[in-house]
């Protein structure tokens, strides 16, 4: 589709912030009703007030477009769209972009049928450590024209048009809350808040100087705002927590509105007024997807598990917006491995799966040519990316290409949008292809990318000893759950032919690490060739995708590194499939000890310890709701529909698929023997 999008008559190289309007006269009260576009991103304003914020966060290959509706009454009146460019080496990594610019696409006749732009004067954008990956922070100084969000002030330009032929859709979610919150207390400069919140405020400051804002992740009470926490830093940052210019504006005298382009998250605002500078007004306004719970978090008679179950649902509003994201305070990214941890309790607690579905979809589209998926998708690092042996921090993990083929089977067993399924089916078979192209001449992976698994504290950037050029017995365990995930997607949405091939491949592939990893004389699985280092995510994934039950003395042994908050995800699915409930209770309570905290308010992205804690609010950690409330198991085969049903022999595929600790025996001799469940 071919559309026709404002630019500024001036070029500029980015970061900059340009300001479009258009002016125009009702004779009489009037509907506005108007759909645009934008890239990067824009705030709209009507006579000086914030409309909205968007366009919903999309992909290349699919970007979305926005829509108000307002009722105005008659007289002169300006739409403004404050557009933000920050350019690829600036913005939120999340952020993509195709061509920067603004796109007014109908108004039902209301706006003028011509357009103004001017760029923001006096006012720079600046990157920091302490809040990664994130959008920008704002400075401004004496000549920034605080008037130009009304569409007034400076010199306006007729801006020039450029033909875009990008794809555009309509909004799939539903608009993002925007409801008043008032529960702080102000401390000083201080602005302390009980809960973890993620809000846009509206300022306003008089007087001459400067202000500063800075949102830290911490909270505390009033009466505990000392020195330590002042000086706060978290367990393996060298940076304080109040470190950094934060968002800063000159004030040179007139009364100054400032409305936040983007939400900020955290418990604790620091206003930090230089000069005479003055705050007249502050408003605070939650934000976020509007996730409606449908369970009942108060467990009578356990305090403990509600504060956990509580703390749970509010990480999980907190990481929910335009994407899901993995924490709302850094990189605001939506990953595969923690979107499948969040959607299992999303189906758990919910009956709205919009914000999943479309996370579905633009994992698929961020597919790599080759297969391979971006572990993390929307993101400004995907174009021309190409994935090498042994990097870090990169965009491919290999076991999330694998974990992708379990999430779309997560969806699957829902049977509330086959539709979608079987549109990512070719996506997940590519992902299976790409993986099954990674097996070496010794029959075991070896991939590119980065070889994350979990945080550990003895594992270098989350891979274990020795695996970091793409190998490990982990990941090739991943691997086999996924083939039987594969094979049952393909036993109800696809072909026999790709059943068996993925059944045939996960026997042999375990063959390969039963040569390569086993340890027979302890009856477990190292996670490196050397077989020098014995952790237990191999064995977790062992009894998933094996069902050995050979390595549950290991576990039970409790001298093995742990999984950490969102690993240890399947360790419970390992213990409630295998009946170890002791084992079970014994992990769950670190979550229920995490809750607990008195710092906490949501669940974090590690466990609480001592060498390393970032991310205050995770969304890989809220899987305590699936437990709670999932009626699932993972290991589950796609539900038949009435009408699907088939003869009795094709009952055997589904004890293949749920229980496929003997495949190669299945397809051999064609029986099976089933996992014992709780």
């Amino acid at each position: 589709m071919k559309t026709r999008w404002l630019k500024p008559a001036m070029p500029q190289d980015p970061p900059y912030l340009c300001i479009f309007r258009n002016c125009f006269d009702l004779g009489k009260t009037t509907r506005l009703d108007f759909r645009y576009s934008a890239d990067e991103r824009c705030v709209l304003y009507c006579d000086g007030v914030p409309l909205a914020r968007g366009p919903e966060r999309g992909t290349p290959q699919r970007w979305f477009t926005g829509r108000v509706e307002i009722t105005l009454p008659p007289g002169e009146h300006i739409l403004t769209a404050a557009l933000y460019c920050f350019g690829p080496t600036m913005t939120a990594y999340g952020q993509m972009s195709v061509r920067h610019g603004f796109l007014p696409l109908s108004d039902n006749g209301v706006l003028a049928p011509y357009w103004e732009y001017q760029y923001a004067p006096g006012c720079c954008f600046l990157n920091t450590w302490n809040d990664w990956a994130s959008y920008p922070h704002i400075l401004t100084d004496e000549d920034f024209n605080w008037e130009i969000f009304a569409g007034r002030g400076g010199i306006w330009s007729e801006p020039e048009t450029f033909i875009d032929e990008r794809t555009l859709a309509s909004p799939e979610l539903p608009p993002m809350r925007m409801e008043e919150i008032t529960d702080y207390q102000r401390c000083g400069p201080f602005f302390l808040f009980p809960e973890y919140v993620v809000v846009y405020g509206e300022y306003e400051f008089s007087g001459y100087g400067e202000v500063r804002l800075r949102w830290i992740e911490p909270g505390c009470n009033a009466e505990e705002l000392d020195a330590d926490f002042l000086a706060l830093r978290k367990p393996g940052s060298v940076f304080r927590c109040l470190s950094g210019p934060g968002d800063r504006f000159r004030v040179v005298g007139q009364s100054v509105c400032w409305h936040d382009y983007h939400w900020h998250a955290g418990r604790t605002l620091e206003m930090t007024f230089f000069g005479d500078v003055k705050l007249k007004s502050v408003r605070f306004f939650r934000t976020g997807y509007p996730l409606p719970l449908r369970r009942n978090l108060e467990i009578p008679g356990n305090r403990p598990l509600s504060r956990l179950l509580r703390r749970s649902w509010q990480t999980l509003e907190s990481c929910s917006a335009e994407t899901t994201m993995d924490c709302p305070y850094y990189e605001q990214l939506q990953y595969i491995a923690d979107t499948r941890l969040q959607a299992l309790s999303i189906y758990s607690v919910s009956d709205d799966f919009r914000l999943i579905e479309k996370a579905l979809r633009q994992f698929s589209e961020g597919q790599l040519d080759s297969g391979a998926m971006c572990c993390r998708y929307p993101s400004r690092e995907a174009p021309n990316y190409r994935p090498q042996f042994g990097e870090l921090y990169k965009i491919h993990i290999p076991a999330f290409t694998a974990l992708w083929i379990q999430m779309v089977h997560d969806h699957a067993q829902l049977r509330s949008n086959d539709a979608l399924t079987r549109m990512l089916l070719p996506s997940v078979r590519r992902a299976a292809t790409y993986l099954e192209n990674c097996l070496g001449d010794d029959g075991v992976l070896h991939v590119p990318g980065w070889n994350f698994i979990d945080w550990v504290d003895q594992w270098q950037a989350g891979t274990p000893p020795g695996c970091r050029n793409g190998e490990g017995c982990t990941l090739d365990l991943i691997f086999v759950r996924s083939l039987f995930d594969l094979a049952d997607l393909e036993r109800v949405f696809g072909t026999e032919e790709n059943r068996i091939h993925c059944l045939n491949l996960a026997a042999a592939l375990e063959k390969q690490i039963m040569k390569h990893y086993f340890i027979p004389e302890r009856g477990c699985f190292a996670e490196n060739r050397r077989r020098d280092h014995v952790a237990e995510h191999a064995q977790v994934w062992a009894l998933l995708a094996l069902g050995a039950r050979s390595v549950i003395p290991t576990l039970e042994s409790a001298t093995l590194p742990e999984c950490g908050i969102a690993f240890s995800f399947y360790y419970l699915a390992a213990c409630r499939e295998f009946g170890l409930e002791e084992l079970f209770r014994k992990r769950f309570g670190k979550y229920i000890e995490t809750a607990s905290s008195p710092k906490m308010r949501t669940m974090p992205e590690l466990f609480l310890n001592n060498w390393w804690l970032r991310s205050d609010c995770h969304a890989w950690g809220t899987h305590a709701l699936y437990w709670q409330f999932g009626t699932r198991s993972i290991l589950d085969p796609i539900p038949m529909l009435p009408n699907e049903r088939k003869e009795e022999k094709d009952e055997m595929k589904f004890l293949i698929s749920r229980h496929p600790a003997a495949a190669s025996t299945v397809i051999e001799a064609h029986q099976a023997t089933p996992a014992v469940r709780r």
